[in-house]
Parts: structure tokens; sequence; C-alpha cells
């Protein structure tokens, strides 16, 4: 009887730990899983920037909490004296970097892959932890994402790109002229807004040649682009009609359709996923709310009802939340409408402006208003807040993207 008791006990420790890392890193968002870092690699300057990078990368991600990093000659030896959540393994064969993900008390590999080396270690790290991450939580890692904003660093407005992490800042345009709103489109192009000649005009910028070419230049405002990779195209606000107007435009900039058309203004939209809905903001019943209409401009219905004053709605990359800027008594806040549930999360006293989702639907990139403007980085499940850049010059319009 003891016996058979004891096996059961086992039997259900081993059930309850699978149940507790599934629960942790795919259901539960607000918890982290318990994560150990076993080496076996020479220690030199590569080794130091890989592990170093690679354990930070688990611990942005906001599903995985670093309990330790050990070195060792003998990593099964290791793992025998080890109960964590997970372990990750990392063995150094020739040119090939083997890694494991084992459950840290059954020992049952969960994911594992050879890596060939490459010659920059926090690119191999970003690399390996981001297909960790879509392996144990079916969510895209963030690893490999970069930022583009815009910045006046220099002494006037241009646009820069940074690492998720703040690493590998790198300025892109070096004009004469003020630019803002950099969004990304697809390969090395991506679309800004340029002030050339004085008035507002949408750019497009291959970033490795430099050759910058006119989009859009209609009469009046040129400005807001969410472009739509699916779909091939870009909603977009113009004013030619004489008040801001939400129209949807081809990847040419030949204009397709007029999606509004309204006495107030209609700015600031943003694509779904999927291309078929577009939430903006419109100031229709007096004050600047959220609404949500399909990609012609139809059954168009409101969703924000927390402020008189919303702006800077987002889609999330997943379809499932839509992202946006309210004012209320501390300043600007954040809110997160759940389109499944249709209910609102507040995360409060962000001080934040302009607004960018990251690719695994779990960080925002904002600007903060004020005269310190930074960008900082917020995770809508735990409100864990990091920095990304900040200086003694202004950080505006973060675009949060997979540059391939």
């Amino acid at each position: 009887m003891k016996k058979i008791f004891f096996v059961f006990l086992i039997f259900t420790c081993l059930l309850f730990s699978q149940t507790q890392i599934f629960l942790q890193i795919t259901k539960n968002l607000l918890e982290k899983a318990n994560v150990l870092l076993i080496f076996k690699i020479d220690k030199n300057d590569f080794s130091e920037k890989f592990i170093n990078t690679f354990s930070n990368d688990l611990k942005l991600s906001g599903y995985f909490k670093l309990e330790g990093i050990k070195f060792t000659e003998n990593i099964e030896k290791t793992e025998k004296e080890i109960m964590s959540g997970i372990i990750i393994t990392g063995e150094k064969k020739q040119d090939i970097l083997n890694i494991k993900v084992k459950d840290g008390i059954e020992k049952k590999i969960l994911y594992e892959n050879n890596y060939k080396f490459i010659q920059n270690p926090r690119e191999f790290a970003h690399i390996i932890c981001d297909d960790i991450v879509e392996k144990l939580t079916g969510k895209p890692g963030i690893a490999t994402s970069k930022v583009f904003f815009t910045s006046d660093k220099t002494g006037k407005n241009q646009i820069y790109l940074i690492d998720y992490d703040g690493y590998n800042l790198i300025q892109i345009t070096d004009l004469d002229y003020f630019v803002n709103f950099p969004r990304y489109l697809e390969g090395n192009y991506i679309l800004f807004v340029s002030y050339q000649d004085g008035w507002p005009k949408i750019a497009r910028m291959d970033i490795l040649t430099k050759k910058i070419e006119t989009l859009i230049a209609k009469p009046g405002l040129n400005a807001c682009m969410s472009p739509n990779l699916k779909t091939k195209e870009i909603a977009v606000v113009l004013s030619q009609s004489g008040n801001p107007e939400i129209y949807i435009s081809d990847f040419k900039g030949e204009i397709r359709k007029r999606l509004t058309n309204h006495n107030g203004i209609d700015s600031s939209p943003s694509f779904s996923p999927d291309g078929k809905n577009i939430v903006f903001v419109s100031d229709r019943d007096g004050k600047p709310q959220i609404y949500i209409m399909d990609r012609d401009g139809f059954g168009t219905r409101r969703i924000s009802y927390i402020s008189n004053y919303c702006t800077s709605p987002s889609f999330s990359p997943d379809g499932n939340f839509i992202a946006y800027v309210f004012a209320d008594k501390g300043g600007y806040s954040l809110a997160i409408y759940d389109l499944n549930t249709t209910k609102t999360k507040i995360i409060k006293n962000l001080n934040c402006e302009e607004i960018s989702w990251a690719p695994n639907s779990r960080h925002i990139a904002y600007s903060t208003s004020g005269k310190s403007q930074k960008i900082m980085i917020v995770d809508i499940f735990t409100n864990e807040i990091r920095e990304l850049i900040s200086g003694n010059f202004k950080c505006i319009s973060p675009n949060w993207f997979y540059f391939k």
C-alpha cells in the first residue's frame, strides 16, 4: 500500500511539474517560469557576450525568471543536482552549439536544436532565444526585433534604428529637413512623413541605398500611415477634401478609396493584421474617441468610453487587442481593449503618447510626453516597465518590427 501511494505521489508531482510549466509559460501570463542555464563552453569574449545577451533575452521576453548560470564539464551530472522549472543547456561541439530545453523535474526534453556558430554573439543569442520562446509559448520572440524612432539627437529630427534591448543605435537619415513618424513597409523600405519644402508628404526610403522618393503628396496634410503587408495597402490620413479623412492607397502611393466622410477629424488609422478592419480616432461625437470600421469604411463602432480624450490606437500583431492612449487625472495612460471579451485593461501613470506593439503582442513601446521625451517599454500583462533609450534629446514615434 505504501509503495502504491509513493508511486502515485511521484506521478502526481511529475504531472504537477509539467502542468505548472505549461501554465506559467502559455496560460497564466502574470507568472514566469524559473529557468536555469547550464553551459559546457569555452570561456572567452564571444561566450561571455553570448551568455550575457542570451540570459537577458530570456528575461526580457516576459516569460522567464532566471535562477542562475552554471558552467560545467559534465552537463548530465550537473543536471541531476538541479531542481528547477526549466533547464536550458548549451554544449559546444566543434562549430556547433547544441541547445536543449528540459523540464527541470522530469528532465524531459521540450526543445533541442544544433546551431552553427556565427560571428556576432549577440545576434547568435537573439536567434536561439526567439526559437525557444516560440517553441515553448507558441508566440514569436522579440529578441531579433528592432525599433525605429525619431530623435533630435543631432539637433534636428531624424530617424534612428535600435535593437529591442537598447543596443546598436544607428542613425538612418541625415537630412536638412524635418522628418517624423517612421513606419516599416517591407524589405529594406520604410515610410516616413517628410517636411521637405515645408509641408508634410509621405516618403519612402530604401535604408540600404538611402534612396528617397515621395510616395503621396496631396494638397494639405499627408500623414499617419499604417501599412498592411497582407493586403499590400496603406491606411493614410489626407486633408485634400478640407478635413482630415482616412484613405486607402497601395504600396505605390495610388489612392484606391476614401473611407471616412465627416465634418470633424478622422485620423490615426491602424490596420488589423488580417487587413479586414481599421481602428482610428474621430471627434465625430464631440471628443476624440476610438472607433473600428471594416476595410471598406462600413460597420463603424465606438470602443472607448473611459475618457473624453482617447488617441493613438493600434491593433496588436495577433489581432486580439487594441491599445490606445487616453487622458486621465494623472496625465496620459494606456488602455488595452480585448476584442474577444470587449473588456478594457488600464495601465495608469505611464505618461505615454505614441505607441507601437512588439511582434509578440505582449510588449508595447511608447514615447513619453513632456520635456524629457524618451522611449519606454511596458509588459501589458505584468505592467513591468523598462527604458529603451533616453538622453539629453527627445525620442518620439516608435515603430517596433522585424527587419528582414
